[in-house]
């Protein structure tokens, strides 16, 4: 790699930091990228509020969200078989039996939930979030629901 080649290249990694122009001259061959300022990007996805422990699939900071999703997760483990198996038995929740089904429903209830995420296009589903512009935040429990 020659100087120039080497210069440019640092140029274009510290392009997002710098207003410089990049050099013109000998950059046959290269691709020109568009970048964007990290703060435009920062102001978008720092107003997303939750906890990182109510993230049910996908992203887990809310300083990265972008087109988030929320359900009912109560409601979603009260509409499995297991759930209501553990019901209709009156099983201990707290017993061998009752551990297991509690677990085999929060994994069928994520899995729906991974599967409505990843062919809806949403970032990450979680238990609870909120926007402080209060914009809505998609809720698809039904759909979820009708997975299970």
């Amino acid at each position: 790699m020659n100087a120039l080649h080497w210069i440019v290249s640092l140029a274009s990694l510290l392009a997002p930091f710098t207003q410089a122009p990049l050099p013109a001259a000998g950059l046959e061959g290269c691709v020109a990228v568009e970048t964007v300022a990290p703060e435009t990007v920062a102001a978008a996805s720092r107003d997303w509020v939750a906890k990182s422990t109510d993230s049910v699939v996908g992203l887990k900071e809310a300083s990265q969200v972008s087109n988030p999703a929320v359900v009912d997760w109560q409601a979603l483990l009260e509409a499995t078989p297991e759930m209501r198996k553990l019901r209709s038995e009156k099983i201990a929740a707290d017993s061998p039996e009752g551990i297991q089904l509690l677990t085999e429903a929060a994994n069928r209830a994520t899995t729906a939930c991974e599967n409505l995420r990843a062919s809806r296009g949403y970032c990450s589903v979680w238990k609870s979030i909120r926007h402080k512009d209060g914009r809505a935040v998609a809720d698809i429990t039904d759909l979820v629901k009708a997975q299970l």
